[in-house]
């Protein structure tokens, strides 16, 4: 396996700026999520942040010690152009890449045993890590009153990194022409095998700055349990 990582960072991003540079316990989301895929992939060379040209400074000024590529993405810069974008350089760079994760900075806080764990799962399609709903779901109509409980038994909140074989990735971006694309979305409407691995519970999906002080709750319980 010829393993690689592309962190996609939209337009949309430089709307809401802190969720990719606002520091949590010192470090910025991206650089957190980035030194999280570095690890797992061990070659800076191969870890690509796709941004949308109005972020590339602000990118290259936060990960200016952790040397990973920064690719600047033109004109709308949707996040299926900048993981495009990062297909294109590890393509055109003769980093010949069969596996790719790709991140989000909607996860700030990735740890390397999940990494670990959607590696261990790549083959030829495509690998998620999931947590089980635990809380108690309603369907609720347009008025806003709840008109039945969810069997939350079928559901699971989806998160990153997710893994894929290149070729498919490639694949599920050309169907994907929407500003909102998500690639699972796009993976399941194309039927393709997607295997699931158990996530982090860490590994929720944040809103910042209305999130910073629980994730530096946790960062630091993080620290207080590895000492």
């Amino acid at each position: 396996m010829k393993l690689s990582a592309i962190v996609p960072l939209p337009l949309s991003v430089a709307q809401h700026t802190a969720s990719a540079f606002l520091p949590l316990a010192g470090q910025a989301p991206l650089v957190r999520i980035v030194g999280a895929l570095l690890d797992a992939v061990a070659d800076p060379a191969r870890v690509v942040v796709a941004a949308a040209e109005p972020l590339v400074a602000d990118v290259h000024a936060a990960l200016a010690d952790r040397m990973p590529v920064v690719v600047a993405v033109a004109g709308s810069a949707t996040r299926a152009q900048c993981l495009s974008a990062g297909l294109g350089y590890l393509a055109d760079h003769g980093l010949s890449t069969t596996h790719v994760l790709v991140g989000d900075i909607g996860q700030p806080l990735v740890s390397a045993e999940l990494c670990d764990r959607v590696i261990a799962a790549l083959a030829d399609g495509v690998v998620v890590p999931t947590l089980p709903v635990t809380d108690s779901v309603k369907a609720v109509d347009a008025r806003g009153s709840v008109i039945a409980t969810v069997d939350r038994s079928t559901l699971a909140t989806a998160q990153y990194p997710r893994g894929f074989a290149v070729e498919q990735l490639a694949q599920l971006l050309v169907r994907g022409t929407t500003e909102r694309f998500d690639e699972i979305e796009e993976a399941v409407r194309a039927g393709v095998p997607i295997t699931v691995v158990a996530g982090d519970p860490d590994g929720f999906r944040a809103t910042l700055p209305a999130d910073a002080p629980f994730l530096e709750a946790v960062i630091a319980s993080r620290h207080q349990d590895s000492s």
